[in-house]
């Protein structure tokens, strides 16, 4: 019941969420085809952005940039048709290097944003801040743990009795 209620709503609605296409693209030839799967590498690509956050996860290019052979082979077309003796080809390439752009934004913008965060969940401090606390921590306690076996040897000479003393020499 509710969902013949959605599927009708649905229906019933004019579609105002077309994009417009840019001049270049034409249904006649493939630049239509290669701009939708390009729509969609976007999409895909921009939410692999938003879920990963370490530098390691962007090792690869395909994993947050387009290629043209890839557009390609996915469409079964020739790459070189496709990228260079087309009449849209020089746009096709313009555009393609232009999401690219955006993507690598958005990928630099997301890796600057979690590299600062201070958010690690119980810790707290960065590792060079760590390392530096735990280097002055050891200090301290070789010094505390050197003042405390002075204080031992000087409490114990002052135990010995004073014969004693005479003969090592210490009075």
């Amino acid at each position: 019941m509710v969902m013949e209620y959605l599927k009708n709503k649905a229906k019933s609605k004019p579609a105002t969420n077309e994009t417009k296409l840019p001049d270049w693209v034409s249904k006649s030839n493939s630049s239509f085809k290669a701009w939708q799967y390009v729509e969609e590498l976007k999409k895909e690509k921009s939410l692999y952005i938003k879920r990963h956050h370490k530098a390691t996860d962007f090792l690869t290019k395909k994993t947050h940039q387009i290629k043209g052979s890839d557009i390609a082979k996915a469409l079964c077309i020739s790459r070189a048709s496709l990228m260079n003796t087309s009449s849209y080809s020089e746009s096709f390439r313009q555009y393609l290097e232009k999401v690219n752009r955006e993507l690598e934004e958005a990928k630099n913008a997301k890796l600057k944003n979690t590299s600062q965060s201070a958010s690690r969940g119980s810790i707290r401090n960065r590792k060079d801040e760590l390392m530096t606390m735990n280097t002055d921590l050891k200090k301290r306690l070789s010094a505390l743990e050197n003042q405390k076996t002075e204080e031992l040897v000087r409490y114990a000479f002052d135990q010995l009795p004073l014969n004693i003393k005479r003969k090592l020499g210490l009075s």
